[in-house]
């Protein structure tokens, strides 16, 4: 009985993926402050009793029992901005958010830490070799040396492999004069960004173009492990800033002076341990999206009917011909495309089947 209760309610919550993970980031910060404001907490002369937190009589308990319902609710209805969330934490600041201003300078600072890792890990520094006669004691120094070079050249190396290349826009002019870089005002959003670019620019697709029209031709377990992971960054970058809003909601604990007064710097930390974890789940998310591609990049040409390319040249310029018919600002019918109006088509005998995997989805999802 209960658990087909708990199907049930999963199912009509978002199917196989809706987890009690999808709604703890608004009910932590809900319940936190509530808890504390029971227990006298923001009293900066009173005592903290958790004991006045617990019910003492049937009304006392059945609004604790509400609030918890609503707390839930609350968790529920706000699930859908999750990918707001993200890209709150991407970069996205367009006007009018208040967030705007900063976006030059934001830009500039990760562009410079980019260009300076690339600096560093491609100058190639290295330690001369110790002289023939050297001591004991010079070459223990040449060894620590040499160690310290090859972790500065490995960490110069992680932090540009975070970041996108802007030379994508050297052949895009008209891109180049209103997008001068591809450079997220976070280190979230350029992972993601390097991730989008990284998975399907080597092929001549954009990601953002053309991914909707490929999903429906992705192996199941390869789509579920990129849904989990995206799962898990919603996830993750939800609790960064409900951590973040605890921490501002816990700030008057400070006059108290005491041990409680480091609730908002331990929030603080939480907040900044999640999004750390949300970059970390990007760059597992990236590898995916670039797997993909790899995977099932011939799909997309079978599906739209075209002959598939012979060499990665024909390849190329055939994926950059559908994602420029493909793309937003691409209103001209086929019949008139620069390149694709003259191209035959290939019809198969039968068109692609997705029936099977769509009735396995169905299956998953009931």
């Amino acid at each position: 009985m209960l658990g087909g209760l708990v199907s049930a309610s999963t199912k009509a919550l978002g199917g196989s993926r809706f987890s009690l993970l999808n709604i703890l980031p608004a009910t932590v910060v809900v319940t936190t402050v509530a808890v504390l404001v029971r227990a006298g907490a923001y009293s900066p002369d009173g005592q903290v009793r958790f004991d006045h937190v617990l019910p003492e009589g049937k009304r006392d308990a059945l609004a604790i029992a509400l609030f918890g319902l609503a707390a839930l609710l609350c968790g529920i209805l706000l699930r859908p901005f999750e990918t707001a969330l993200v890209q709150l934490l991407e970069g996205y600041w367009a006007n009018p958010s208040p967030l705007a201003p900063l976006v030059p300078a934001a830009v500039e600072r990760h562009r410079r830490r980019r260009d300076d890792a690339k600096t560093v890990a491609e100058s190639g520094h290295s330690v001369p070799p110790p002289r023939t006669d050297a001591t004991l004691q010079e070459l223990a120094r040449h060894d620590r040396r040499a160690s310290r070079a090859v972790r500065r050249k490995l960490r110069a190396e992680s932090v540009r492999d975070a970041y996108p290349n802007d030379d994508r826009l050297a052949d895009e002019p008209v891109e180049a004069e209103t997008h001068p870089t591809d450079v997220m005002p976070t280190l979230l959003g350029n992972v993601l960004r390097r991730g989008e670019r990284v998975a399907g620019d080597r092929y001549g697709l954009d990601m953002m173009v053309v991914y909707p029209r490929l999903y429906p031709y992705i192996s199941d377990r390869l789509e579920g492990a990129v849904g989990r992971q995206f799962e898990l960054i919603t996830s993750t970058a939800s609790l960064s800033i409900s951590f973040g809003l605890l921490s501002l909601a816990t700030t008057p604990l400070l006059a108290r002076l005491d041990p409680w007064s480091a609730a908002p710097f331990l929030a603080a930390a939480l907040s900044v341990l999640a999004y750390r974890g949300a970059v970390a789940a990007s760059r597992g998310h990236a590898r995916l999206l670039a797997t993909v591609f790899d995977l099932h990049r011939f799909d997309l040409a079978a599906a739209m009917h075209y002959e598939l390319p012979k060499t990665p040249r024909e390849e190329y310029q055939l994926n950059k011909d559908i994602t420029d018919f493909l793309g937003p600002g691409s209103v001209a019918p086929l019949r008139d495309h620069e390149t694709l109006h003259d191209k035959q088509f290939k019809h198969p005998v039968s068109g692609p089947d997705t029936s099977q995997r769509t009735d396995r989805h169905r299956t998953a999802d009931s």
